[in-house]
């Protein structure tokens, strides 16, 4: 065996699997990553005193050791200051006023499973399994969470592992209904009971026999409306609006909110009988951000077919914190590949709360909208807002706006008709 082969053999030994934990966030240690303040780091940390690239940690020769990147405040292995060091299970890594240690990966214990939920991160275990364990109950559920955490998810999932799965799931947004048909959309009316009501509905609770009534935003319905849920919830029967009488209904009740329901009891805008009845089993959704391990299955969930993330995509979504959770996660990966020319998403046509991330190859060619607004709007909005941008960006030229969108000239033209915008590209000039 010559040198260069036993070199290389022993190059191939693996480095032992570890797990680089902050006070924001764990990363198991499969390959080289870096760390500092730029959001393109595998580890993004807000803190004036690290640089932009401060370290990396990477594996060599069986073991793993981190390298200072030239950074202005130095990097630290338990306590010393080191221009490049090996790193061992318990090792602690100071970087600025973070301090990050080494630990050895836990064994990989399977997380429970419900149905529709994705997820990695053992951090939502506990939440799964008392869902999983709720769900074949009659009790009533309450899950609480951020805005866009996937709280309806959740509940469907409580349903589809119940006896009632062969039923109905019906979701009801209770923060978008006006107060003034609330009664009629949770219990449903009669025809003629008030104007407009030209035929008979069966509202929400009847929508619902037999199977799962999902209350979503519960905490913003109105006071007088929540008497009546609570006297249908516990004499199991509902009164529609204009009805003579009321009917039997077998319903089991999920409800939902960000708003904490207790504060709400003792300022009067919550009926704490109603508060007690509800929260039979009550379950919390961490946010995305408390749950990192989840953000690149998440995303590779919502991408279209045969669309990839380059690394440098991995690693801004690794580094934003997601104020909006999943629902932010989602559309932030669906306008990416509209808006990319490739199947290959890169970093540049990520947009977090509306503006892109930086890209120099983007930002010089100005491929990209900043003022597009994420929140709030469907897929199709997204596109049309992509579409008028890009129009404007090349004066209606039909050919370079396909090929900023990554379209072909005939999807581009159908879009246009579809959404009447023509008349922007007459008279201009074609490639």
């Amino acid at each position: 065996m010559d040198r260069s082969t036993a070199h290389a053999q022993r190059e191939e030994i693996p480095a032992p699997p570890l797990s680089l934990v902050w006070h924001s966030g764990a990363l198991k240690l499969d390959d080289a990553v870096t760390i500092g303040a730029h959001p393109a780091n595998q580890v993004s940390l807000e803190d004036r005193f690290v640089s932009g690239f401060h370290c990396r940690v990477f594996p060599a020769t069986g073991r793993w050791r981190v390298k200072d990147l030239g950074s202005t405040n130095g990097t630290y292995v338990d306590g010393m200051r080191v221009a490049e060091a090996e790193l061992d299970a318990g090792a602690r890594l100071k970087v600025g006023m973070h301090e990050l240690r080494i630990e050895k990966e836990a064994a990989s214990k399977k997380l429970p499973s419900l149905p529709g939920v994705v997820t990695r991160d053992p951090a939502l275990a506990p939440v799964l399994e008392l869902l999983r364990r709720a769900a074949p109950s009659m009790l009533p559920v309450m899950i609480l969470g951020e805005s866009g955490s996937g709280k309806e998810v959740a509940a469907r999932a409580v349903h589809d592992l119940s006896a009632r799965a062969s039923g109905p799931f019906v979701p009801l947004n209770c923060g978008a209904i006006s107060h003034e048909l609330a009664e009629a959309e949770l219990f449903g009316h009669e025809r003629g009971s008030f104007t407009g009501a030209i035929t008979s509905a069966p509202g929400a609770f009847g929508a619902a026999d037999g199977g799962t009534l999902f209350l979503d935003e519960s905490g913003d319905l109105p006071l007088p409306l929540q008497v009546k849920l609570l006297r249908a919830l516990e004499a199991g029967e509902v009164k529609p609006v204009g009805a003579p009488r009321p009917r039997a209904i077998d319903v089991r009740v999920v409800c939902a909110t960000h708003q904490d329901l207790r504060h709400k009891v003792s300022d009067g805008s919550f009926r704490e009988d109603l508060f007690y009845r509800l929260r039979g089993v009550t379950v919390e959704l961490l946010p995305l951000r408390a749950r990192p391990r989840d953000i690149l299955p998440l995303a590779e969930l919502f991408l279209p077919p045969r669309c990839t993330l380059a690394a440098d995509a991995r690693a801004a979504l690794l580094g934003h914190r997601w104020p909006g959770n999943v629902r932010e996660l989602r559309h932030v990966i669906q306008l990416a590949a509209l808006l990319s020319e490739s199947q290959v998403i890169r970093a540049g046509v990520l947009h977090f709360e509306g503006r892109p991330t930086y890209s120099p190859v983007v930002a010089d060619r100005e491929v990209l909208d900043s003022a597009i607004e994420l929140r709030g709007r469907t897929l199709g909005e997204l596109e049309e807002l992509a579409i008028r941008g890009a129009l404007r960006r090349h004066d209606g030229n039909r050919h370079a706006v396909s090929v900023e969108l990554g379209i072909a000239r005939s999807t581009l033209l159908r879009k246009l008709d579809q959404l009447g915008l023509r008349d922007m590209t007459a008279g201009a000039r074609e490639d």
